[in-house]
């Protein structure tokens, strides 16, 4: 199983959002950036995936990041294939990731 880690803390845009999703789960060049095209890319993945979502729920776009989750955990149900993870992170936890 393939395991993939997205760190979405300060991602403030949802531009940003998006690029970092791509990168992370090698998403293909035309990948539109936006809620559907993420739904679309991730019902299309055929190989064994365990995705975590990690993010400040604290974060101005934190609503933003709410839908992107409501997307993944959607395609989750969609497809076997994969299966999401989420997990906020706390103040302590993020000045520990940054010192690290």
């Amino acid at each position: 199983m393939k395991k993939v880690i997205v760190d979405l803390h300060g991602k403030n845009s949802a531009e940003k959002i998006h690029e970092q999703l791509a990168k992370c789960l090698d998403f293909p060049p035309h990948y539109g950036k936006n809620l559907d095209a993420l739904y679309d890319c991730l019902t299309e993945i055929s190989r064994d995936t365990c995705i975590g979502l990690f993010y400040d729920p604290n974060a101005k776009n934190a609503e933003y990041i709410e839908k992107i989750l409501c997307v993944c955990y959607d395609a989750e149900e969609e497809n076997e294939h994969i299966a999401i993870i989420s997990s906020q992170l706390s103040r302590s936890e993020e000045r520990f990731s940054r010192n690290a």
